[in-house]
């Protein structure tokens, strides 16, 4: 699967304005519906859910990263975005250092094995120290999707 395939372009946020948790949850999420991802009648259920889901476990997982994700009825096709911090966040990550790149993925409820599919295809990017470090760099919307659509080829 391709980042570019459930990545949404016209949500990514170069630089986050939130620097609490729950805040740069919800501005993602705005950031959906924005671009028209989602419907402005699902944002506060999906924010609860995905509230509900950090609450299981936080989704920080260490390297500066972290992956809020959720299923939710409304949700017909993975979507996703990407989202950087110049600050960092502090998002209670497995390591407990700040985050500063943040994948966010909402899936149908139906869709188990693409919704791992998706996070599998996060997992194995997000190792990539130079991927984040080019992520980190990057100053543009443009800059992101090309480094995106870049590892989408390698």
């Amino acid at each position: 699967m391709k980042l570019m395939e459930f990545i949404v372009k016209d949500a990514i946020i170069p630089d986050l304005e939130s620097t609490e948790k729950m805040s740069v949850i919800a501005e993602m999420v705005n950031a959906l519906k924005e671009a028209d991802g989602i419907s402005g009648d699902e944002v506060n259920d999906i924010l609860r859910a995905l509230k509900k889901r950090e609450e299981l476990g936080s989704t920080g997982i260490g390297k500066g990263v972290a992956v809020p994700h959720t299923k939710h009825a409304s949700i017909k096709n993975i979507i996703g975005l990407l989202a950087r911090s110049t600050k960092g966040v502090e998002f209670d990550a497995l390591d407990g250092e700040p985050v500063y790149l943040f994948f966010m993925l909402l899936s149908p409820n139906d869709s188990a094995g693409s919704h791992l599919a998706a996070l599998e295809r996060i997992s194995n990017v997000i190792r990539d120290s130079d991927f984040r470090r080019f992520i980190k760099d990057a100053t543009t919307k443009e800059g992101i999707v090309d480094i995106l659509k870049e590892m989408d080829d390698g």
